[in-house]
C-alpha cells in the first residue's frame, strides 16, 4: 500500500507544477529519498503516466493523464446536462462560463466554456479554490447550515489576495446571509484586481445546493449588472430543473 499511497501522491503533486519537477524536488515533497522516488518516477515512466522533458530533466505528467481526465469529463451527466445551456449563455453574455463543484472543503471548477475574445482572468478547469475569496465558493457556503460553513471559513487560512478580499469573519457571515436572500454572490476584485465575479446556485429536485454557475468579467470593460446576473440566474435554474 506504501508504493501505491506515493505514486498517486506523485501524480498529485506534478498535476500542480506546470513546468514539472526534479527527483530531488519531488523527492522532498514527498519526504521520501531519492532513489524512492526515481523507482516511482521510472515506474510511472514506463506505464507512460509520466515523461521526462530532454533539456531539463524535469518530470511531469503525460498526455496519457489529460486523456483519462477528459474521458472522465466527458461522461459526466452534470457537464453533458450543464454545458448546452452554458454555450447559449456564453453567446448571450460574451463572458466565459464557469461550472463548479464542492470538492472537500474548496470547490472545483469542473467545466468552463470560454467565450470568443477570453479575458485577461483565465479559467482552468481542475482549480482548487477556497470557498472564501470566490464567488462560487461564497454561494456553497451560503447554503450550507451556518455553524458548517463558520467552522469552514475559522478554519481556513483567509489570505488577502488582493486589498478588496474580505477575510473577517463577521463580514463574511452578514456577506452569506445577503447571499441566501438575494440568490446570487457577486465578489468585486477579491481574486484578482480589475477582475468581478457572480455565481448563481445550481440545485437538485430536493433543493439542495449541488454546483453553481458562475461568470467572470473586466471591471473596466463589462461591469455585471442586473441584466447580467439575471441571465446568470435564468441558466443556472435551467440548468436544475434539467438535473430534477
Amino acid at each position: 500500500m506504501q508504493l501505491v499511497d506515493r505514486v498517486l501522491k506523485t501524480i498529485e503533486i506534478l498535476s500542480k507544477e506546470e513546468t514539472g519537477m526534479s527527483v530531488s524536488e519531488l523527492s522532498e515533497a514527498l519526504e521520501i529519498p531519492a532513489s524512492s522516488t526515481h523507482r516511482v518516477l521510472k515506474s510511472l515512466q514506463s506505464n507512460h503516466f509520466v515523461m521526462q522533458n530532454a533539456e531539463t530533466k524535469k518530470y511531469g505528467l503525460s498526455y496519457k493523464i489529460y486523456s483519462i481526465c477528459s474521458g472522465m469529463r466527458e461522461k459526466s451527466s452534470l457537464i453533458a446536462l450543464a454545458r448546452p445551456f452554458m454555450r447559449q449563455l456564453v453567446e448571450e453574455i460574451q463572458n466565459p462560463v464557469v461550472l463548479c463543484v464542492m470538492n472537500g472543503e474548496k470547490i472545483i471548477n469542473l467545466d468552463c466554456v470560454e467565450n470568443s475574445n477570453a479575458s485577461i482572468y483565465m479559467v482552468q478547469t481542475g482549480n482548487e479554490l477556497p470557498l472564501y475569496s470566490t464567488s462560487s465558493g461564497r454561494v456553497f457556503a451560503a447554503y450550507m447550515y451556518p455553524e458548517y460553513a463558520y467552522d469552514i471559513l475559522n478554519r481556513t487560512d483567509r489570505r488577502k489576495e488582493t486589498p478588496y478580499t474580505k477575510t473577517d469573519m463577521n463580514e463574511l457571515m452578514s456577506e452569506l446571509e445577503n447571499i441566501r436572500k438575494q440568490g446570487y454572490a457577486i465578489i468585486d476584485e477579491e481574486l484578482q484586481i480589475g477582475i468581478q465575479g457572480v455565481s448563481c446556485p445550481i440545485t437538485d429536485y430536493r433543493g439542495t445546493v449541488i454546483a453553481a454557475l458562475a461568470t467572470t468579467t473586466v471591471k473596466s470593460e463589462k461591469s455585471i449588472n442586473e441584466n447580467l446576473i439575471q441571465k446568470l440566474k435564468m441558466c443556472a435554474d435551467k440548468i436544475s430543473e434539467e438535473i430534477s
